[in-house]
């Protein structure tokens, strides 16, 4: 090999296209000793500049390029820079420098550099170090994969919702929009992303839904109320909520608002006296047929009944770690834990008087009531995901009872699915320790003497005896 190589080159596996590495680098012993290092390994090309390296970076593809910091620091982490920036199917850079500087180093990792070589290495350090950027960049890149495929997935599932779903951030732009949120919009489909309110509606209405968005932010407070909505030439009215969405360490980051359209609902108000019969039927009809998915459905309805919203998330990881100590696998925990929340996902088509009743429900009521245990699983049962079909059972199933008196079709035993049966049994316990409209918290004793007095008659008695003989651990949990 001469003073200033060219290529080289290694065999590789037969199935996988070889890893190709650019060296950057002024000294010829430093391009010598790359080679040896690296070339029996990996395809490696060499450039003596960065000039050249740029040129050979805009000519071909390469999955690492090494650069050397050079004396003056700022060259090698503006190539860098360039690389992360211009060149992301490459973006893995080692750099390389002759003198440990600890603000260099900072600011390179900052960049988004994945390797820091102080020369004198030997080679088994920089192959460790290749390989080690390697690996991370691989699964950096599979987990942006997974993230697509369940950004994907997440939006088909709003898409399918008869009504929008949205969310902005702290700038107005919108983040997250489903198909009927662009219908209404008056956009193409998957266009709204990117837009403020200014591009859609006229600038009082953009103003308007600004502060309001504003004031869901800065107080964290939710917004309720009915618009009325030219959509196609046509009015319709909407009722519409808007929330603050958290980020993963519990700041306030977006406003999300799910908007139901209750035109034929209002329509129907109004000719009450005149269609009094008929006019029941068609509400229970629209509220029917105007569910909301997954996603929404949660927010929803955590928003229309309070005692909902850490309820659920306790009873979750409580149904989580009871299916665990019953030997479910991984994946199944995690499906139960998933679905457990949305057990009382049709109590969004119960009226809000009802659930917020302190006292004793009246015969009407209390139907009224237990109707949601179907509403939740209509709302899963079309679906074809796994996620969907545990959500369908534990929604329809988790007011059932071992002896056969639950609702709503008096099962019995395994009649009733494993996953039904768990959620009763987290279900309650949780609801027991929390404060509730119509009673107050019981304290700890209480609640588990209703769930020993419960064993075989209302709960699977083999679940219930794991919850009762794991109970401080369930009270760590919820707290």
């Amino acid at each position: 090999m001469d003073a200033n190589p060219g290529t080289s080159s290694a065999p590789s596996a037969q199935s996988l296209p070889p890893t190709r590495i650019l060296v950057t680098d002024d000294h010829p012993e430093m391009l010598l000793l790359m080679d040896r290092a690296l070339g029996s390994s990996y395809e490696c090309e060499f450039a003596n500049s960065f000039e050249q390296a740029r040129e050979k970076l805009d000519a071909d593809s390469f999955q690492l390029v090494i650069c050397n910091l050079d004396s003056a620091a700022s060259t090698g982490l503006d190539l860098a820079a360039e690389i992360v920036r211009d060149h992301p199917e490459t973006a893995t850079v080692v750099l390389m420098t002759g003198e440990d500087d600890p603000e260099a180093a900072r600011q390179a990792f900052a960049l988004g550099v994945y390797g820091y070589l102080v020369e004198p290495f030997w080679p088994g350090q920089l192959l460790i170090t290749v390989m080690s950027s390697l690996r991370r960049r691989e699964l950096e890149i599979a987990d942006q994969a997974h993230s697509q495929n369940l950004e994907d997935r997440r939006q088909t599932i709003i898409d399918m919702a008869p009504m929008p779903i949205y969310a902005k951030d702290a700038s107005h732009h919108y983040v997250v929009a489903n198909a009927s949120a662009d219908e209404v919009a008056g956009v193409e489909r998957g266009t709204l992303i990117g837009l403020t309110d200014d591009a859609i509606m006229p600038p009082e209405g953009a103003e308007a839904a600004q502060d309001i968005d504003a004031r869901v932010l800065d107080e964290g407070s939710t917004y309720e109320a009915e618009e009325v909505v030219e959509v196609g030439d046509v009015e319709r009215t909407f009722k519409t909520v808007k929330f603050p969405l958290l980020d993963e360490e519990g700041q306030i980051t977006a406003v999300g608002g799910i908007s139901a359209d209750i035109t034929a609902e209002n329509e129907a108000a109004k000719l009450r006296d005149e269609l009094a019969a008929s006019q029941q039927k068609a509400i229970d009809e629209l509220r029917l047929s105007r569910q909301e998915t997954i996603e929404g459905l949660t927010k929803a309805i955590e928003l229309h009944d309070s005692s909902t919203g850490e309820h659920v998330g306790r009873m979750a990881e409580i149904a989580a770690f009871l299916g665990a100590h019953m030997g479910l696998d991984p994946d199944h925990i995690e499906l139960l834990r998933a679905a457990a929340p949305m057990h009382d996902v049709g109590k969004i088509g119960v009226p809000a008087e009802i659930l917020r009743k302190p006292g004793p429900l009246a015969a009407g009521e209390r139907e009224e009531m237990e109707r949601h245990t179907v509403v939740g699983h209509k709302i899963f049962a079309h679906f074809e995901s796994e996620l969907s079909r545990i959500a369908a059972a534990i929604a329809l199933t988790h007011h059932e009872r071992y002896d056969g008196s639950g609702y709503p079709r008096g099962l019995t035993g395994e009649e009733i699915p494993l996953e039904g049966r768990i959620a009763a049994v987290a279900d309650v316990f949780d609801a027991l320790l929390t404060d509730r409209s119509y009673r107050p918290a019981l304290s700890v004793d209480e609640a588990i003497a209703v769930m020993r007095e419960g064993r075989g008659t209302h709960f699977d008695p083999e679940i219930a005896d794991l919850l009762l003989d794991h109970v401080e651990e369930i009270l760590a949990l919820r707290s």
